[in-house]
């Protein structure tokens, strides 16, 4: 997934969000208009602008009630917020979600709420969406934490010693004369002294 398509799922998410219920069980009834449906005889003398009207509040309705395509992006965004790892992070990528949904504004939500600058929050937010991305480039939990991000970054887990990296040190597998007497060797040479040592040997006296 792309930055720009993470923001709108997002978005989505928090659209649904807002239109479901506060809690699992159903509101209590206040009102109730049961629906009714119009035959042939009631509709006879109707005009253009009643069937436009009958017809208006049938798609408002549909539009307005949730699908399960709109459910199914609200768990997966909530599937992948865990994927962040600062709990700050989150809340401010679902807080500046919810302010692109018709919430409350991202500025007065850092400014009231978190009580931090519009700048760190927006800077957290993207740092959320930046390793949301980056699971799903490696397709893995690890830490993603990059150095291009700003906004007080944490202290790498994994440091190098430049004292360590300084030091001169020999990776040959090898001793360093091995290189000259490989290329002053020599067939002749090789066999005169084999047939020295031959002629020197005990068998070859006797």
């Amino acid at each position: 997934m792309t930055h720009e398509e993470i923001a709108e799922l997002f978005i989505h998410a928090a659209e649904v969000d807002r239109r479901l219920p506060n809690t699992a069980r159903p509101a209590r009834l206040k009102a109730q208009a049961l629906p009714y449906v119009h035959d042939h005889v009631d509709q006879a003398g109707w005009a253009g602008q009643r069937y436009e009207e009958e017809r208006q509040a049938f798609w408002d309705a549909r539009s307005i009630r949730l699908q399960v395509k709109d459910v199914t992006d609200w768990e997966r965004a909530n599937d992948l917020i865990v994927h962040v790892q600062r709990e700050r992070d989150r809340r401010c990528l679902w807080s500046w979600a919810k302010s692109k949904a018709g919430g409350m504004s991202f500025s007065k939500w850092c400014r009231s709420v978190e009580h931090i600058h519009r700048n760190y929050g927006k800077e957290c937010c993207d740092r959320a969406m930046h390793q949301i991305r980056e699971y799903f480039i490696r397709n893995v939990s690890i830490d993603v934490m990059n150095g291009v991000l700003a906004a007080l970054q944490l202290e790498p887990e994994i440091e190098h010693i430049q004292v360590n990296i300084d030091e001169p040190r020999h990776f040959a597998w090898m001793v360093a004369a091995a290189d000259i007497e490989a290329r002053d060797f020599s067939w002749g040479r090789r066999a005169e002294r084999t047939s020295q040592a031959e002629r020197s040997s005990p068998k070859s006296a006797a």
